[in-house]
């Protein structure tokens, strides 16, 4: 009897995990199909849709782990929002709200967080909440500084504030260790604090459309993050490069597209570790193809 009850206990339970593995896959894409039997929706989109969402409704989706309500032109987030307490990965990116909810602070489970392009004036200070976010697109909103709590998400990855206008990096940017990717383009700084260099597991970062940015004074602190080995200077009106870019001696890739160079900087051939620069889009009359340098070794791009 024992062995017959944990032979069926152990086939029982692959059965289950299987049922679950096929409910986490699907996805819901109508509101009122998954108010039918919301304890099994896992996933839910709603995106590009005119929707009404009351805050009554999320208490219902107990297991919701993936919800999209991306280009909704929501003028409010729901209140209620607050109550999914299992979500990993929330996207309102694309809507017409200027603030998040107090209850936003309860996602504390959440890992991916979208808000890109809502007309946000401030990321409230609650954010410091949500620990566990891994990736976080803040990129296309009217804010000009990050709440002081913001370094408290030490487990970021992925951090995009790409068209937000910042006037200045905040110092506690340097506590976000596990960053690989940053992209700070169309901002409006000048230079990168000094905790910047404490970014040591950095891998890519994006400069583009900085015209402020003072690359020969990024410099040695770029220099001392070891990971770095892809770099993007795209429509920086750069002319030329500063003989200091020598000390980036990890860079892999460069990205030097849209800017001003009448030839190919000299100082490329001195990076041992570089692989592939694009070059496309400057004053440098050259084929327009792929070239390989048969003296540096390196695949441009022009």
């Amino acid at each position: 009897f024992f062995f017959l009850l944990i032979t069926f206990q152990f086939q029982f339970g692959i059965a289950q995990s299987a049922i679950d593995s096929t409910l986490i896959e699907r996805e819901f894409i109508d509101l009122k199909e998954a108010l039918k039997q919301p304890e099994r929706v896992y996933r839910l989109d709603l995106s590009n849709q005119s929707v009404q969402l009351p805050d009554n409704i999320w208490a219902k989706f107990p297991n919701l782990i993936y919800l999209s309500l991306k280009n909704d032109h929501l003028t409010e987030i729901p209140k209620g929002i607050g109550n999914l307490k299992k979500l990993e990965v929330l996207d309102l990116s694309g809507n017409d709200f200027k603030a998040l909810p107090l209850s936003f602070s309860n996602l504390t489970n959440l890992q991916e967080l979208y808000l890109k392009n809502d007309h946000l004036k401030e990321i409230p200070k609650s954010i410091g909440n949500l620990k566990k976010l891994e990736v976080l697109d803040l990129s296309g909103n009217e804010f000009k500084a990050l709440p002081s709590t913001f370094s408290n998400l030490m487990n970021l990855q992925e951090l995009y504030l790409k068209n937000d206008h910042l006037k200045e990096i905040p110092k506690g940017i340097g506590n976000l260790r596990n960053l690989e990717i940053l992209d700070l383009s169309g901002n409006d700084f000048k230079a990168l604090p000094k905790t910047f260099s404490n970014l040591t597991n950095l891998q890519e970062l994006y400069l583009n459309d900085d015209k402020y940015f003072q690359l020969k004074k990024g410099i040695p602190i770029l220099s001392q993050l070891p990971n770095l080995i892809s770099l993007h200077l795209e429509n920086d009106n750069l002319k030329k490069l500063p003989s200091s870019i020598l000390k980036l001696n990890y860079l892999e890739s460069l990205y030097l597209n849209d800017n001003q160079f009448k030839q190919l900087p000299e100082e490329i051939s001195g990076l041992k570790n570089l692989k592939f620069v694009d070059f496309q889009k400057n004053y440098l009359r050259a084929p327009n193809q792929d070239t390989q340098s048969e003296n540096i070794g390196i695949k441009i791009v022009f």
